[in-house]
């Protein structure tokens, strides 16, 4: 009962933040037309924005994180428990929370002097999501796949399953 209580917990968490991104802050710039490329928009001048949504965006993505670990360990669990599965799944959630502070933080610094270097042919945030960021959900793919027999219900718990609804459909026909 602990993962769905938590889950509802980051589900009330995340539609707080939108509802300070929405109601609380200042309202995002304008968009104007692109001087050499009229067929193109582009923002005005957004530093005072991105400081003022900092804070918001990087919890935002740590609760969507927390989000995807609790539905992944509600999914895994068995009668109620994530056994051995415990340490992986937090070791797990701790790289992406890292891997996540490491791309806001090439963000940040790229905010301050834009297209100062390229990493592997792509700007720094551009590339810490795309070889850092996006890999680490091989991990949890790799748990699963290693203990789905495990967490998966067996023939014996089919049966048991099974035995359950044909009591129950005979105790409705009885009454």
């Amino acid at each position: 009962m602990r993962i769905p209580v938590l889950l509802l917990g980051l589900v009330i968490g995340a539609a707080l933040l939108l509802g300070i991104v929405a109601f609380v802050l200042p309202p995002a710039d304008q968009v104007v037309t692109h001087p050499e490329h009229p067929t193109l928009l582009q923002g005005t001048a957004g530093a005072p924005r991105v400081a003022a949504v900092w804070w918001v965006g990087a919890a935002f993505g740590l609760v969507q994180i927390a989000f995807f670990g609790a539905c992944f360990a509600l999914g895994m669990q068995r009668r109620g428990s994530l056994e051995r599965l415990a340490r992986p799944i937090v070791a797990g959630l701790l790289l992406y929370a890292g891997v996540f502070a490491l791309l806001l933080a090439s963000y940040r610094s790229y905010l301050a002097e834009p297209g100062a270097s390229l990493v592997l042919g792509f700007p720094a945030p551009t590339a810490v999501m795309l070889y850092l960021l996006w890999p680490v959900p091989l991990w949890f793919l790799w748990l699963y796949l290693r203990h789905f027999d495990e967490h998966t219900p067996s023939e014996h718990d089919l049966e048991r399953l099974r035995r359950i609804a044909r009591e129950v459909a005979a105790e409705e026909e009885r009454g």
